[in-house]
C-alpha cells in the first residue's frame, strides 16, 4: 500500500478518534504567573505547582518515557485600538526518570541536572522557567504564559536534544522527504491516541503599570 493510500485511510480515523478523546486534562491548570515588582524590573514570575504530580504524566515518567515541557511567555502592552506584543520567549526542557529509579533528570540539550525526588525535579523545572522578558518603556502591561507538556519516545528525545543545541534535524532542515516527515508526524499522533498524555495550560497576569 502506497504512503498516499495509507494517508487517505488514516486521516478520517485520526479525526474520529481525536473528537472522542476526553478533555479532562485541559481543565487542570497547575500553571501560574505574576509580575514581579519594580525592584525586579517587572519580570514574569512563573509558578508550576504540582505539574509533575499529574497522574498521567507521572505514569509516563515511571514507564521510562521522557516528557518535553515547552513554555512560551509573552509580554503584552495595553494600547488602543489593539494591544501590542512587546516581547516573547520560549523555554524548553526534557524530564526523564533516571535508570533503576535513581531519581529524575531535567535537561536542556546540553546540561543534565539530576534530582533525587519528584518534588525536587519539579522545583528544578520551575527554576528553569524564568523568562528574561521585562518592559523597557513606560506603559500598562500584562503577561501571558502557555505551557505544553508532551510525552516523547526515546528517539524523539534525541531529536529534541539536537534541536535544543541548535542542530536542526533532517525533517526540520528540509533534507528529509516530505512523505517521511508527514508519516512520522502521523505515527506520533497515533502514539498520542494510544493514551500517552499531552497537557496544555495557560495563565496570565493582571494589567500592571510601569512608570
Amino acid at each position: 500500500m502506497s504512503f498516499a493510500t495509507r494517508l487517505r485511510t488514516a486521516v478520517p480515523l485520526l479525526l474520529c478518534l481525536t473528537l472522542a478523546l476526553p478533555a479532562t486534562a485541559q481543565g487542570r491548570r497547575p500553571l501560574g504567573v505574576r509580575a514581579a515588582g519594580a525592584e525586579q524590573q517587572w519580570r514574569a514570575l512563573v509558578q508550576t505547582p504540582g505539574v509533575l504530580r499529574d497522574s498521567g504524566l507521572r505514569e509516563a515518567l515511571d514507564s521510562g518515557l521522557p516528557l518535553r515541557f515547552r513554555l512560551r511567555a509573552e509580554l503584552w502592552r495595553k494600547d488602543e485600538p489593539f494591544d501590542q506584543l512587546a516581547g516573547a520567549q520560549e523555554i524548553s526542557r526534557a524530564v526523564l526518570r533516571a535508570p533503576l529509579g535513581a531519581g529524575y533528570t531535567v535537561e536542556d540539550g546540553r546540561v543534565q541536572r539530576r534530582y533525587a525526588s519528584l518534588a525536587a525535579a519539579e522545583a528544578g523545572l520551575q527554576a528553569a522557567f524564568a523568562p528574561g522578558l521585562r518592559p523597557s518603556v513606560r506603559g500598562r502591561y500584562y503577561y501571558i504564559v502557555r505551557l505544553e507538556v508532551e510525552t516523547l519516545s526515546l528517539s524523539d528525545l534525541d531529536e529534541l536534544r539536537r534541536w535544543l543545541r541548535g542542530e536542526a534535524g533532517p525533517a526540520v532542515s528540509g533534507e528529509a522527504p516530505v512523505g517521511r516527515a508527514v508519516e512520522r508526524g502521523l505515527r506520533r499522533v497515533f502514539v498520542r491516541l494510544l493514551g500517552l498524555p499531552t497537557r496544555r495550560y495557560e495563565a496570565r497576569t493582571g494589567v500592571f503599570g510601569v512608570r
